[in-house]
């Protein structure tokens, strides 16, 4: 199993090179149907091509054996079997629904999609539906991968009967997926006309990114499709994830891979081939899904709103980090939006970024600041270590503003984003501090002395913005210089 499994990494390694020199393709064609869940084929797109070198047609949905288990705020610790040939049990018509769809080698039966079940049913009174292929998501994965598209049209049906016997509306439906099931809501969304919303946590990557739209999750597939982003990476450095746009609005935390104290790509691949080599499936959902597995955390997180978890738009994550872009949302919220359960369709589209804590410290929040700085000194120039003390009504912290990185200009402004893990409150003033360089070969090209006249502090999660002033010049060898609220 190892080796085989090892055999199929190295296959998917391959699926995102351009040139077709080393790419294997297969140029047979095979094609199947199963009556109402429609027909399938190994052929282009799904097939035969650089993304899909060796594809396999999906299992027959009686061997995928797909199951769907209900649950309401008056049932929500009892596990009820529905299906549109039996009873719907608690279903309630009146009331919007939420599809769960689990990924590669995971179950209904995990905690982290009980503690999503019972985070909505708490904050709202709907109807959460499970859906089950844990018959069909096993190795290989081009199987799984294949099989998506069975498990797809069956929850389309259901909805369809739904809509059709019951007096539903299609968006009255929220299908909400992770890995293979993210992709999974796709073909539910390919099947059902005006569905309401799709949520695709870190759809799988492989043998669906840079596919064909009618592949792959893509904005056509619901009225409103919104994204997490959490192991995207080239597939053969093991992103099981994608950092390929597939929504209206998708959103990468910490950059969309390698989340905060998971394991990197390296290690990753390393946990796969040992957990894997063991069927420590358990190990291997735990370790090498950290990254991949965080969009679930992330987005139940956000059903509590405990905070804000708001994206914004940058051009890349690296531009993002180091403050070039601006965490205003230019007051009509169109350059930003709320990552997870509560994101608007009204709101910022396209590619927003946004940081969180690492994925053991919960709550995830992290508050997203601004500061600038404008220098006034009379002095031409200086360099070294610039900290800023923000005194929040709440707590204060000490943030480095600069280390010893940018040469400080007269009439220059500059900015930066400061991430804070604590909720400091309302800043009712800031204290600056500063020390010069200590490089002995260009210190003397710097000044000792600095002035800042003005610093300005945007909460980018509130969009309050405060400016504080000071006329005080800071010395290298004295305190720290208090800037007032102006």
């Amino acid at each position: 199993m190892l080796l085989s499994f090892t055999i199929a990494i190295l296959c998917l390694g391959t699926i995102s090179v351009q040139s077709d020199e080393f790419l294997p393709v297969r140029s047979t064609r095979a094609n199947t149907c199963y009556g109402e869940h429609g027909c399938f084929t190994t052929g282009a797109p799904f097939g035969g091509t650089l993304q899909r070198p060796f594809a396999l047609l999906p299992d027959r949905p009686d061997a995928i054996g797909t199951t769907y288990y209900v649950y309401t705020r008056e049932t929500r610790k009892t596990r009820i079997e529905i299906s549109r040939h039996t009873s719907l049990g608690p279903w309630n018509a009146s009331k919007p629904t939420k599809f769960f769809i689990h990924g590669f080698l995971d179950s209904t039966n995990k905690p982290w999609w009980v503690d999503m079940k019972n985070a909505i049913l708490e904050i709202e009174d709907v109807n959460v539906i499970m859906v089950d292929w844990s018959k069909g998501n096993g190795f290989p994965y081009e199987k799984a991968s294949a099989n998506t598209q069975v498990v797809g049209a069956e929850v389309a049906l259901f909805i369809k009967y739904f809509i059709a016997e019951h007096g539903c509306k299609a968006t009255d439906f929220h299908v909400i997926g992770h890995s293979l099931g993210g992709q999974t809501a796709g073909y539910v969304g390919a099947n059902v006309n005006g569905l309401g919303r799709i949520t695709g946590l870190d759809p799988a990557g492989p043998y669906f990114e840079n596919t064909d739209p009618k592949v792959r999750l893509d904005p056509t597939d619901a009225l409103f499709v919104d994204v997490i982003h959490t192991d995207g990476s080239h597939n053969l450095l093991l992103g099981l994830g994608s950092l390929q746009r597939m929504g209206h609005v998708d959103f990468f935390p910490n950059g969309g891979y390698d989340q905060p104290k998971c394991p990197k790509t390296s290690g990753k691949l390393i946990h796969l081939l040992l957990q894997l080599g063991t069927m420590n499936v358990e190990g291997f959902m735990e370790t090498s899904l950290c990254s991949h597995l965080a969009a679930v955390y992330f987005f139940t997180d956000t059903i509590r709103n405990q905070c804000s978890y708001t994206g914004y738009s940058c051009s890349n994550f690296d531009d993002f980090n180091n403050g070039k872009c601006s965490l205003e949302c230019n007051g009509n919220d169109r350059r930003c939006n709320r990552m997870g359960y509560w994101t608007s369709s009204t709101a910022g589209k396209g590619d927003l970024y946004l940081k969180t804590q690492d994925a053991n410290a919960f709550p995830f929040c992290i508050y997203h600041y601004q500061i600038t700085l404008e220098s006034g000194s009379d002095y031409t120039q200086t360099r070294g270590k610039v900290s800023v003390t923000l005194v929040g009504t709440l707590e204060a912290v000490t943030v480095v503003f600069d280390n010893d990185q940018t040469t400080f200009k007269r009439g220059s402004v500059e900015t930066r984003f400061i991430p804070l893990t604590v909720n400091i409150g309302d800043i009712t003033e800031i204290n600056i501090d500063f020390k010069k360089t200590g490089n002995l070969i260009s210190s003397t090209w710097y000044s000792s002395t600095w002035a800042f006249t003005k610093a300005v502090v945007l909460n980018g999660d509130q969009q309050q913005s405060r400016k504080f002033c000071s006329g005080g010049t800071i010395t290298s060898s004295g305190p720290a210089v208090r800037f007032a609220s102006c």
